[in-house]
């Protein structure tokens, strides 16, 4: 059986459903979320439970700490070690979770765009230190390559700094980088099953689950990890976490920081779709049309066959 790979936006239940068709299936589960890889940030990130976990194999969870360099590039190349492995075991890899530039990696492979110039990064990230710097570098951003500003939000540091970096090295916007030529890599087989829910229920599923995160403990889980990290690591920007360290710091109240996340977890959640859609061959589930997410999925993989 190919690998295969549950997608859709945050709050669709993909987790639930790969942990299920991994126990039915032979499977092992195989993480693609950008910050559920990182040590310690796991309320945040809605990282599966050691509980879960213990249930059958999952892979790259926790694999970095916070202040390790780590890209897409690392992620496939990992990835598909992982996958390899598991099914050199004849079991079946059960690709989830939501950062989808790292799915696309994985399965497609990345363009060869310029590498990282660390002075040019630096003169960067001295810009973003400024007062509302992240918002001005995010406003460029969005003159020279509208299509990278409205993909890629605000506060998404790293991205942003990339996609200027990238520009400024070779004079094209990241958006018009093209896929790898042909042998460059070889495309990863999977079947691929998305998870779709209408906005108005998809939008409360969220919002409740950002309740749950600050209600579980999210301003102190970022505090512990404020001790250990600089507040520039990485996944300190994701989404839910740069409000929680915003609490820490002073700078924001709780109740600010829960619906400055809702604000951007819906916005995270419309890119997600608008980013799957564009992805081949997927095979769609309505959640909201079905009694039974898991039923509707199996009968897919039978049809596949």
């Amino acid at each position: 059986m190919l690998p295969i790979v549950i997608a859709g936006p945050t709050g669709t239940g993909k987790s639930d459903l790969a942990l299920r068709i991994a126990e039915t299936v032979g499977g092992e589960i195989v993480n693609y979320d950008s910050v559920q890889i990182y040590r310690g940030f796991d309320i945040g990130s809605a990282k599966p439970s050691a509980d879960v976990r213990a249930r059958l194999p999952h892979h790259l969870f926790d694999i970095i700490d916070a202040d390790v360099d780590f890209n897409a590039a690392g992620y496939a190349r990992l990835a598909r070690e992982a996958c390899r492995e598991i099914m050199s075991r004849g079991r079946v890899p059960i690709l989830a979770g939501g950062t989808f530039f790292y799915l696309r990696a994985l399965l497609h492979g990345l363009p060869e765009m310029p590498g990282r110039d660390a002075d040019l990064r630096a003169r960067i990230r001295g810009i973003a230190g400024r007062p509302r710097g992240n918002v001005w570098l995010h406003r460029w951003l969005s003159k020279i390559d509208p299509r990278s500003g409205r993909r890629i939000a605000p506060a998404d540091r790293h991205r942003v700094e990339r996609a200027l970096e990238v520009w400024l090295l070779s004079g094209r916007p990241i958006s018009e980088w093209e896929r790898p030529a042909a042998g460059t890599v070889e495309e990863m087989a999977a079947t691929k099953i998305g998870l779709t829910l209408e906005r108005s229920r998809l939008v409360e599923r969220l919002e409740r689950r950002v309740d749950s995160m600050y209600a579980a403990g999210l301003v102190d889980e970022t505090r512990g990890l404020l001790a250990k990290y600089p507040r520039t690591a990485r996944p300190f920007g994701a989404i839910g976490y740069a409000e929680a360290v915003a609490v820490v710091m002073g700078e924001m109240s709780v109740d600010t920081a829960i619906a400055e996340t809702k604000r951007r977890t819906r916005a995270y959640a419309k890119r997600q779709m608008t980013w799957l859609r564009s992805e081949r061959n997927v095979q769609w589930i309505d959640v909201a049309a079905v009694d039974d997410t898991f039923a509707a999925a199996m009968r897919l993989l039978e049809g596949l066959k």
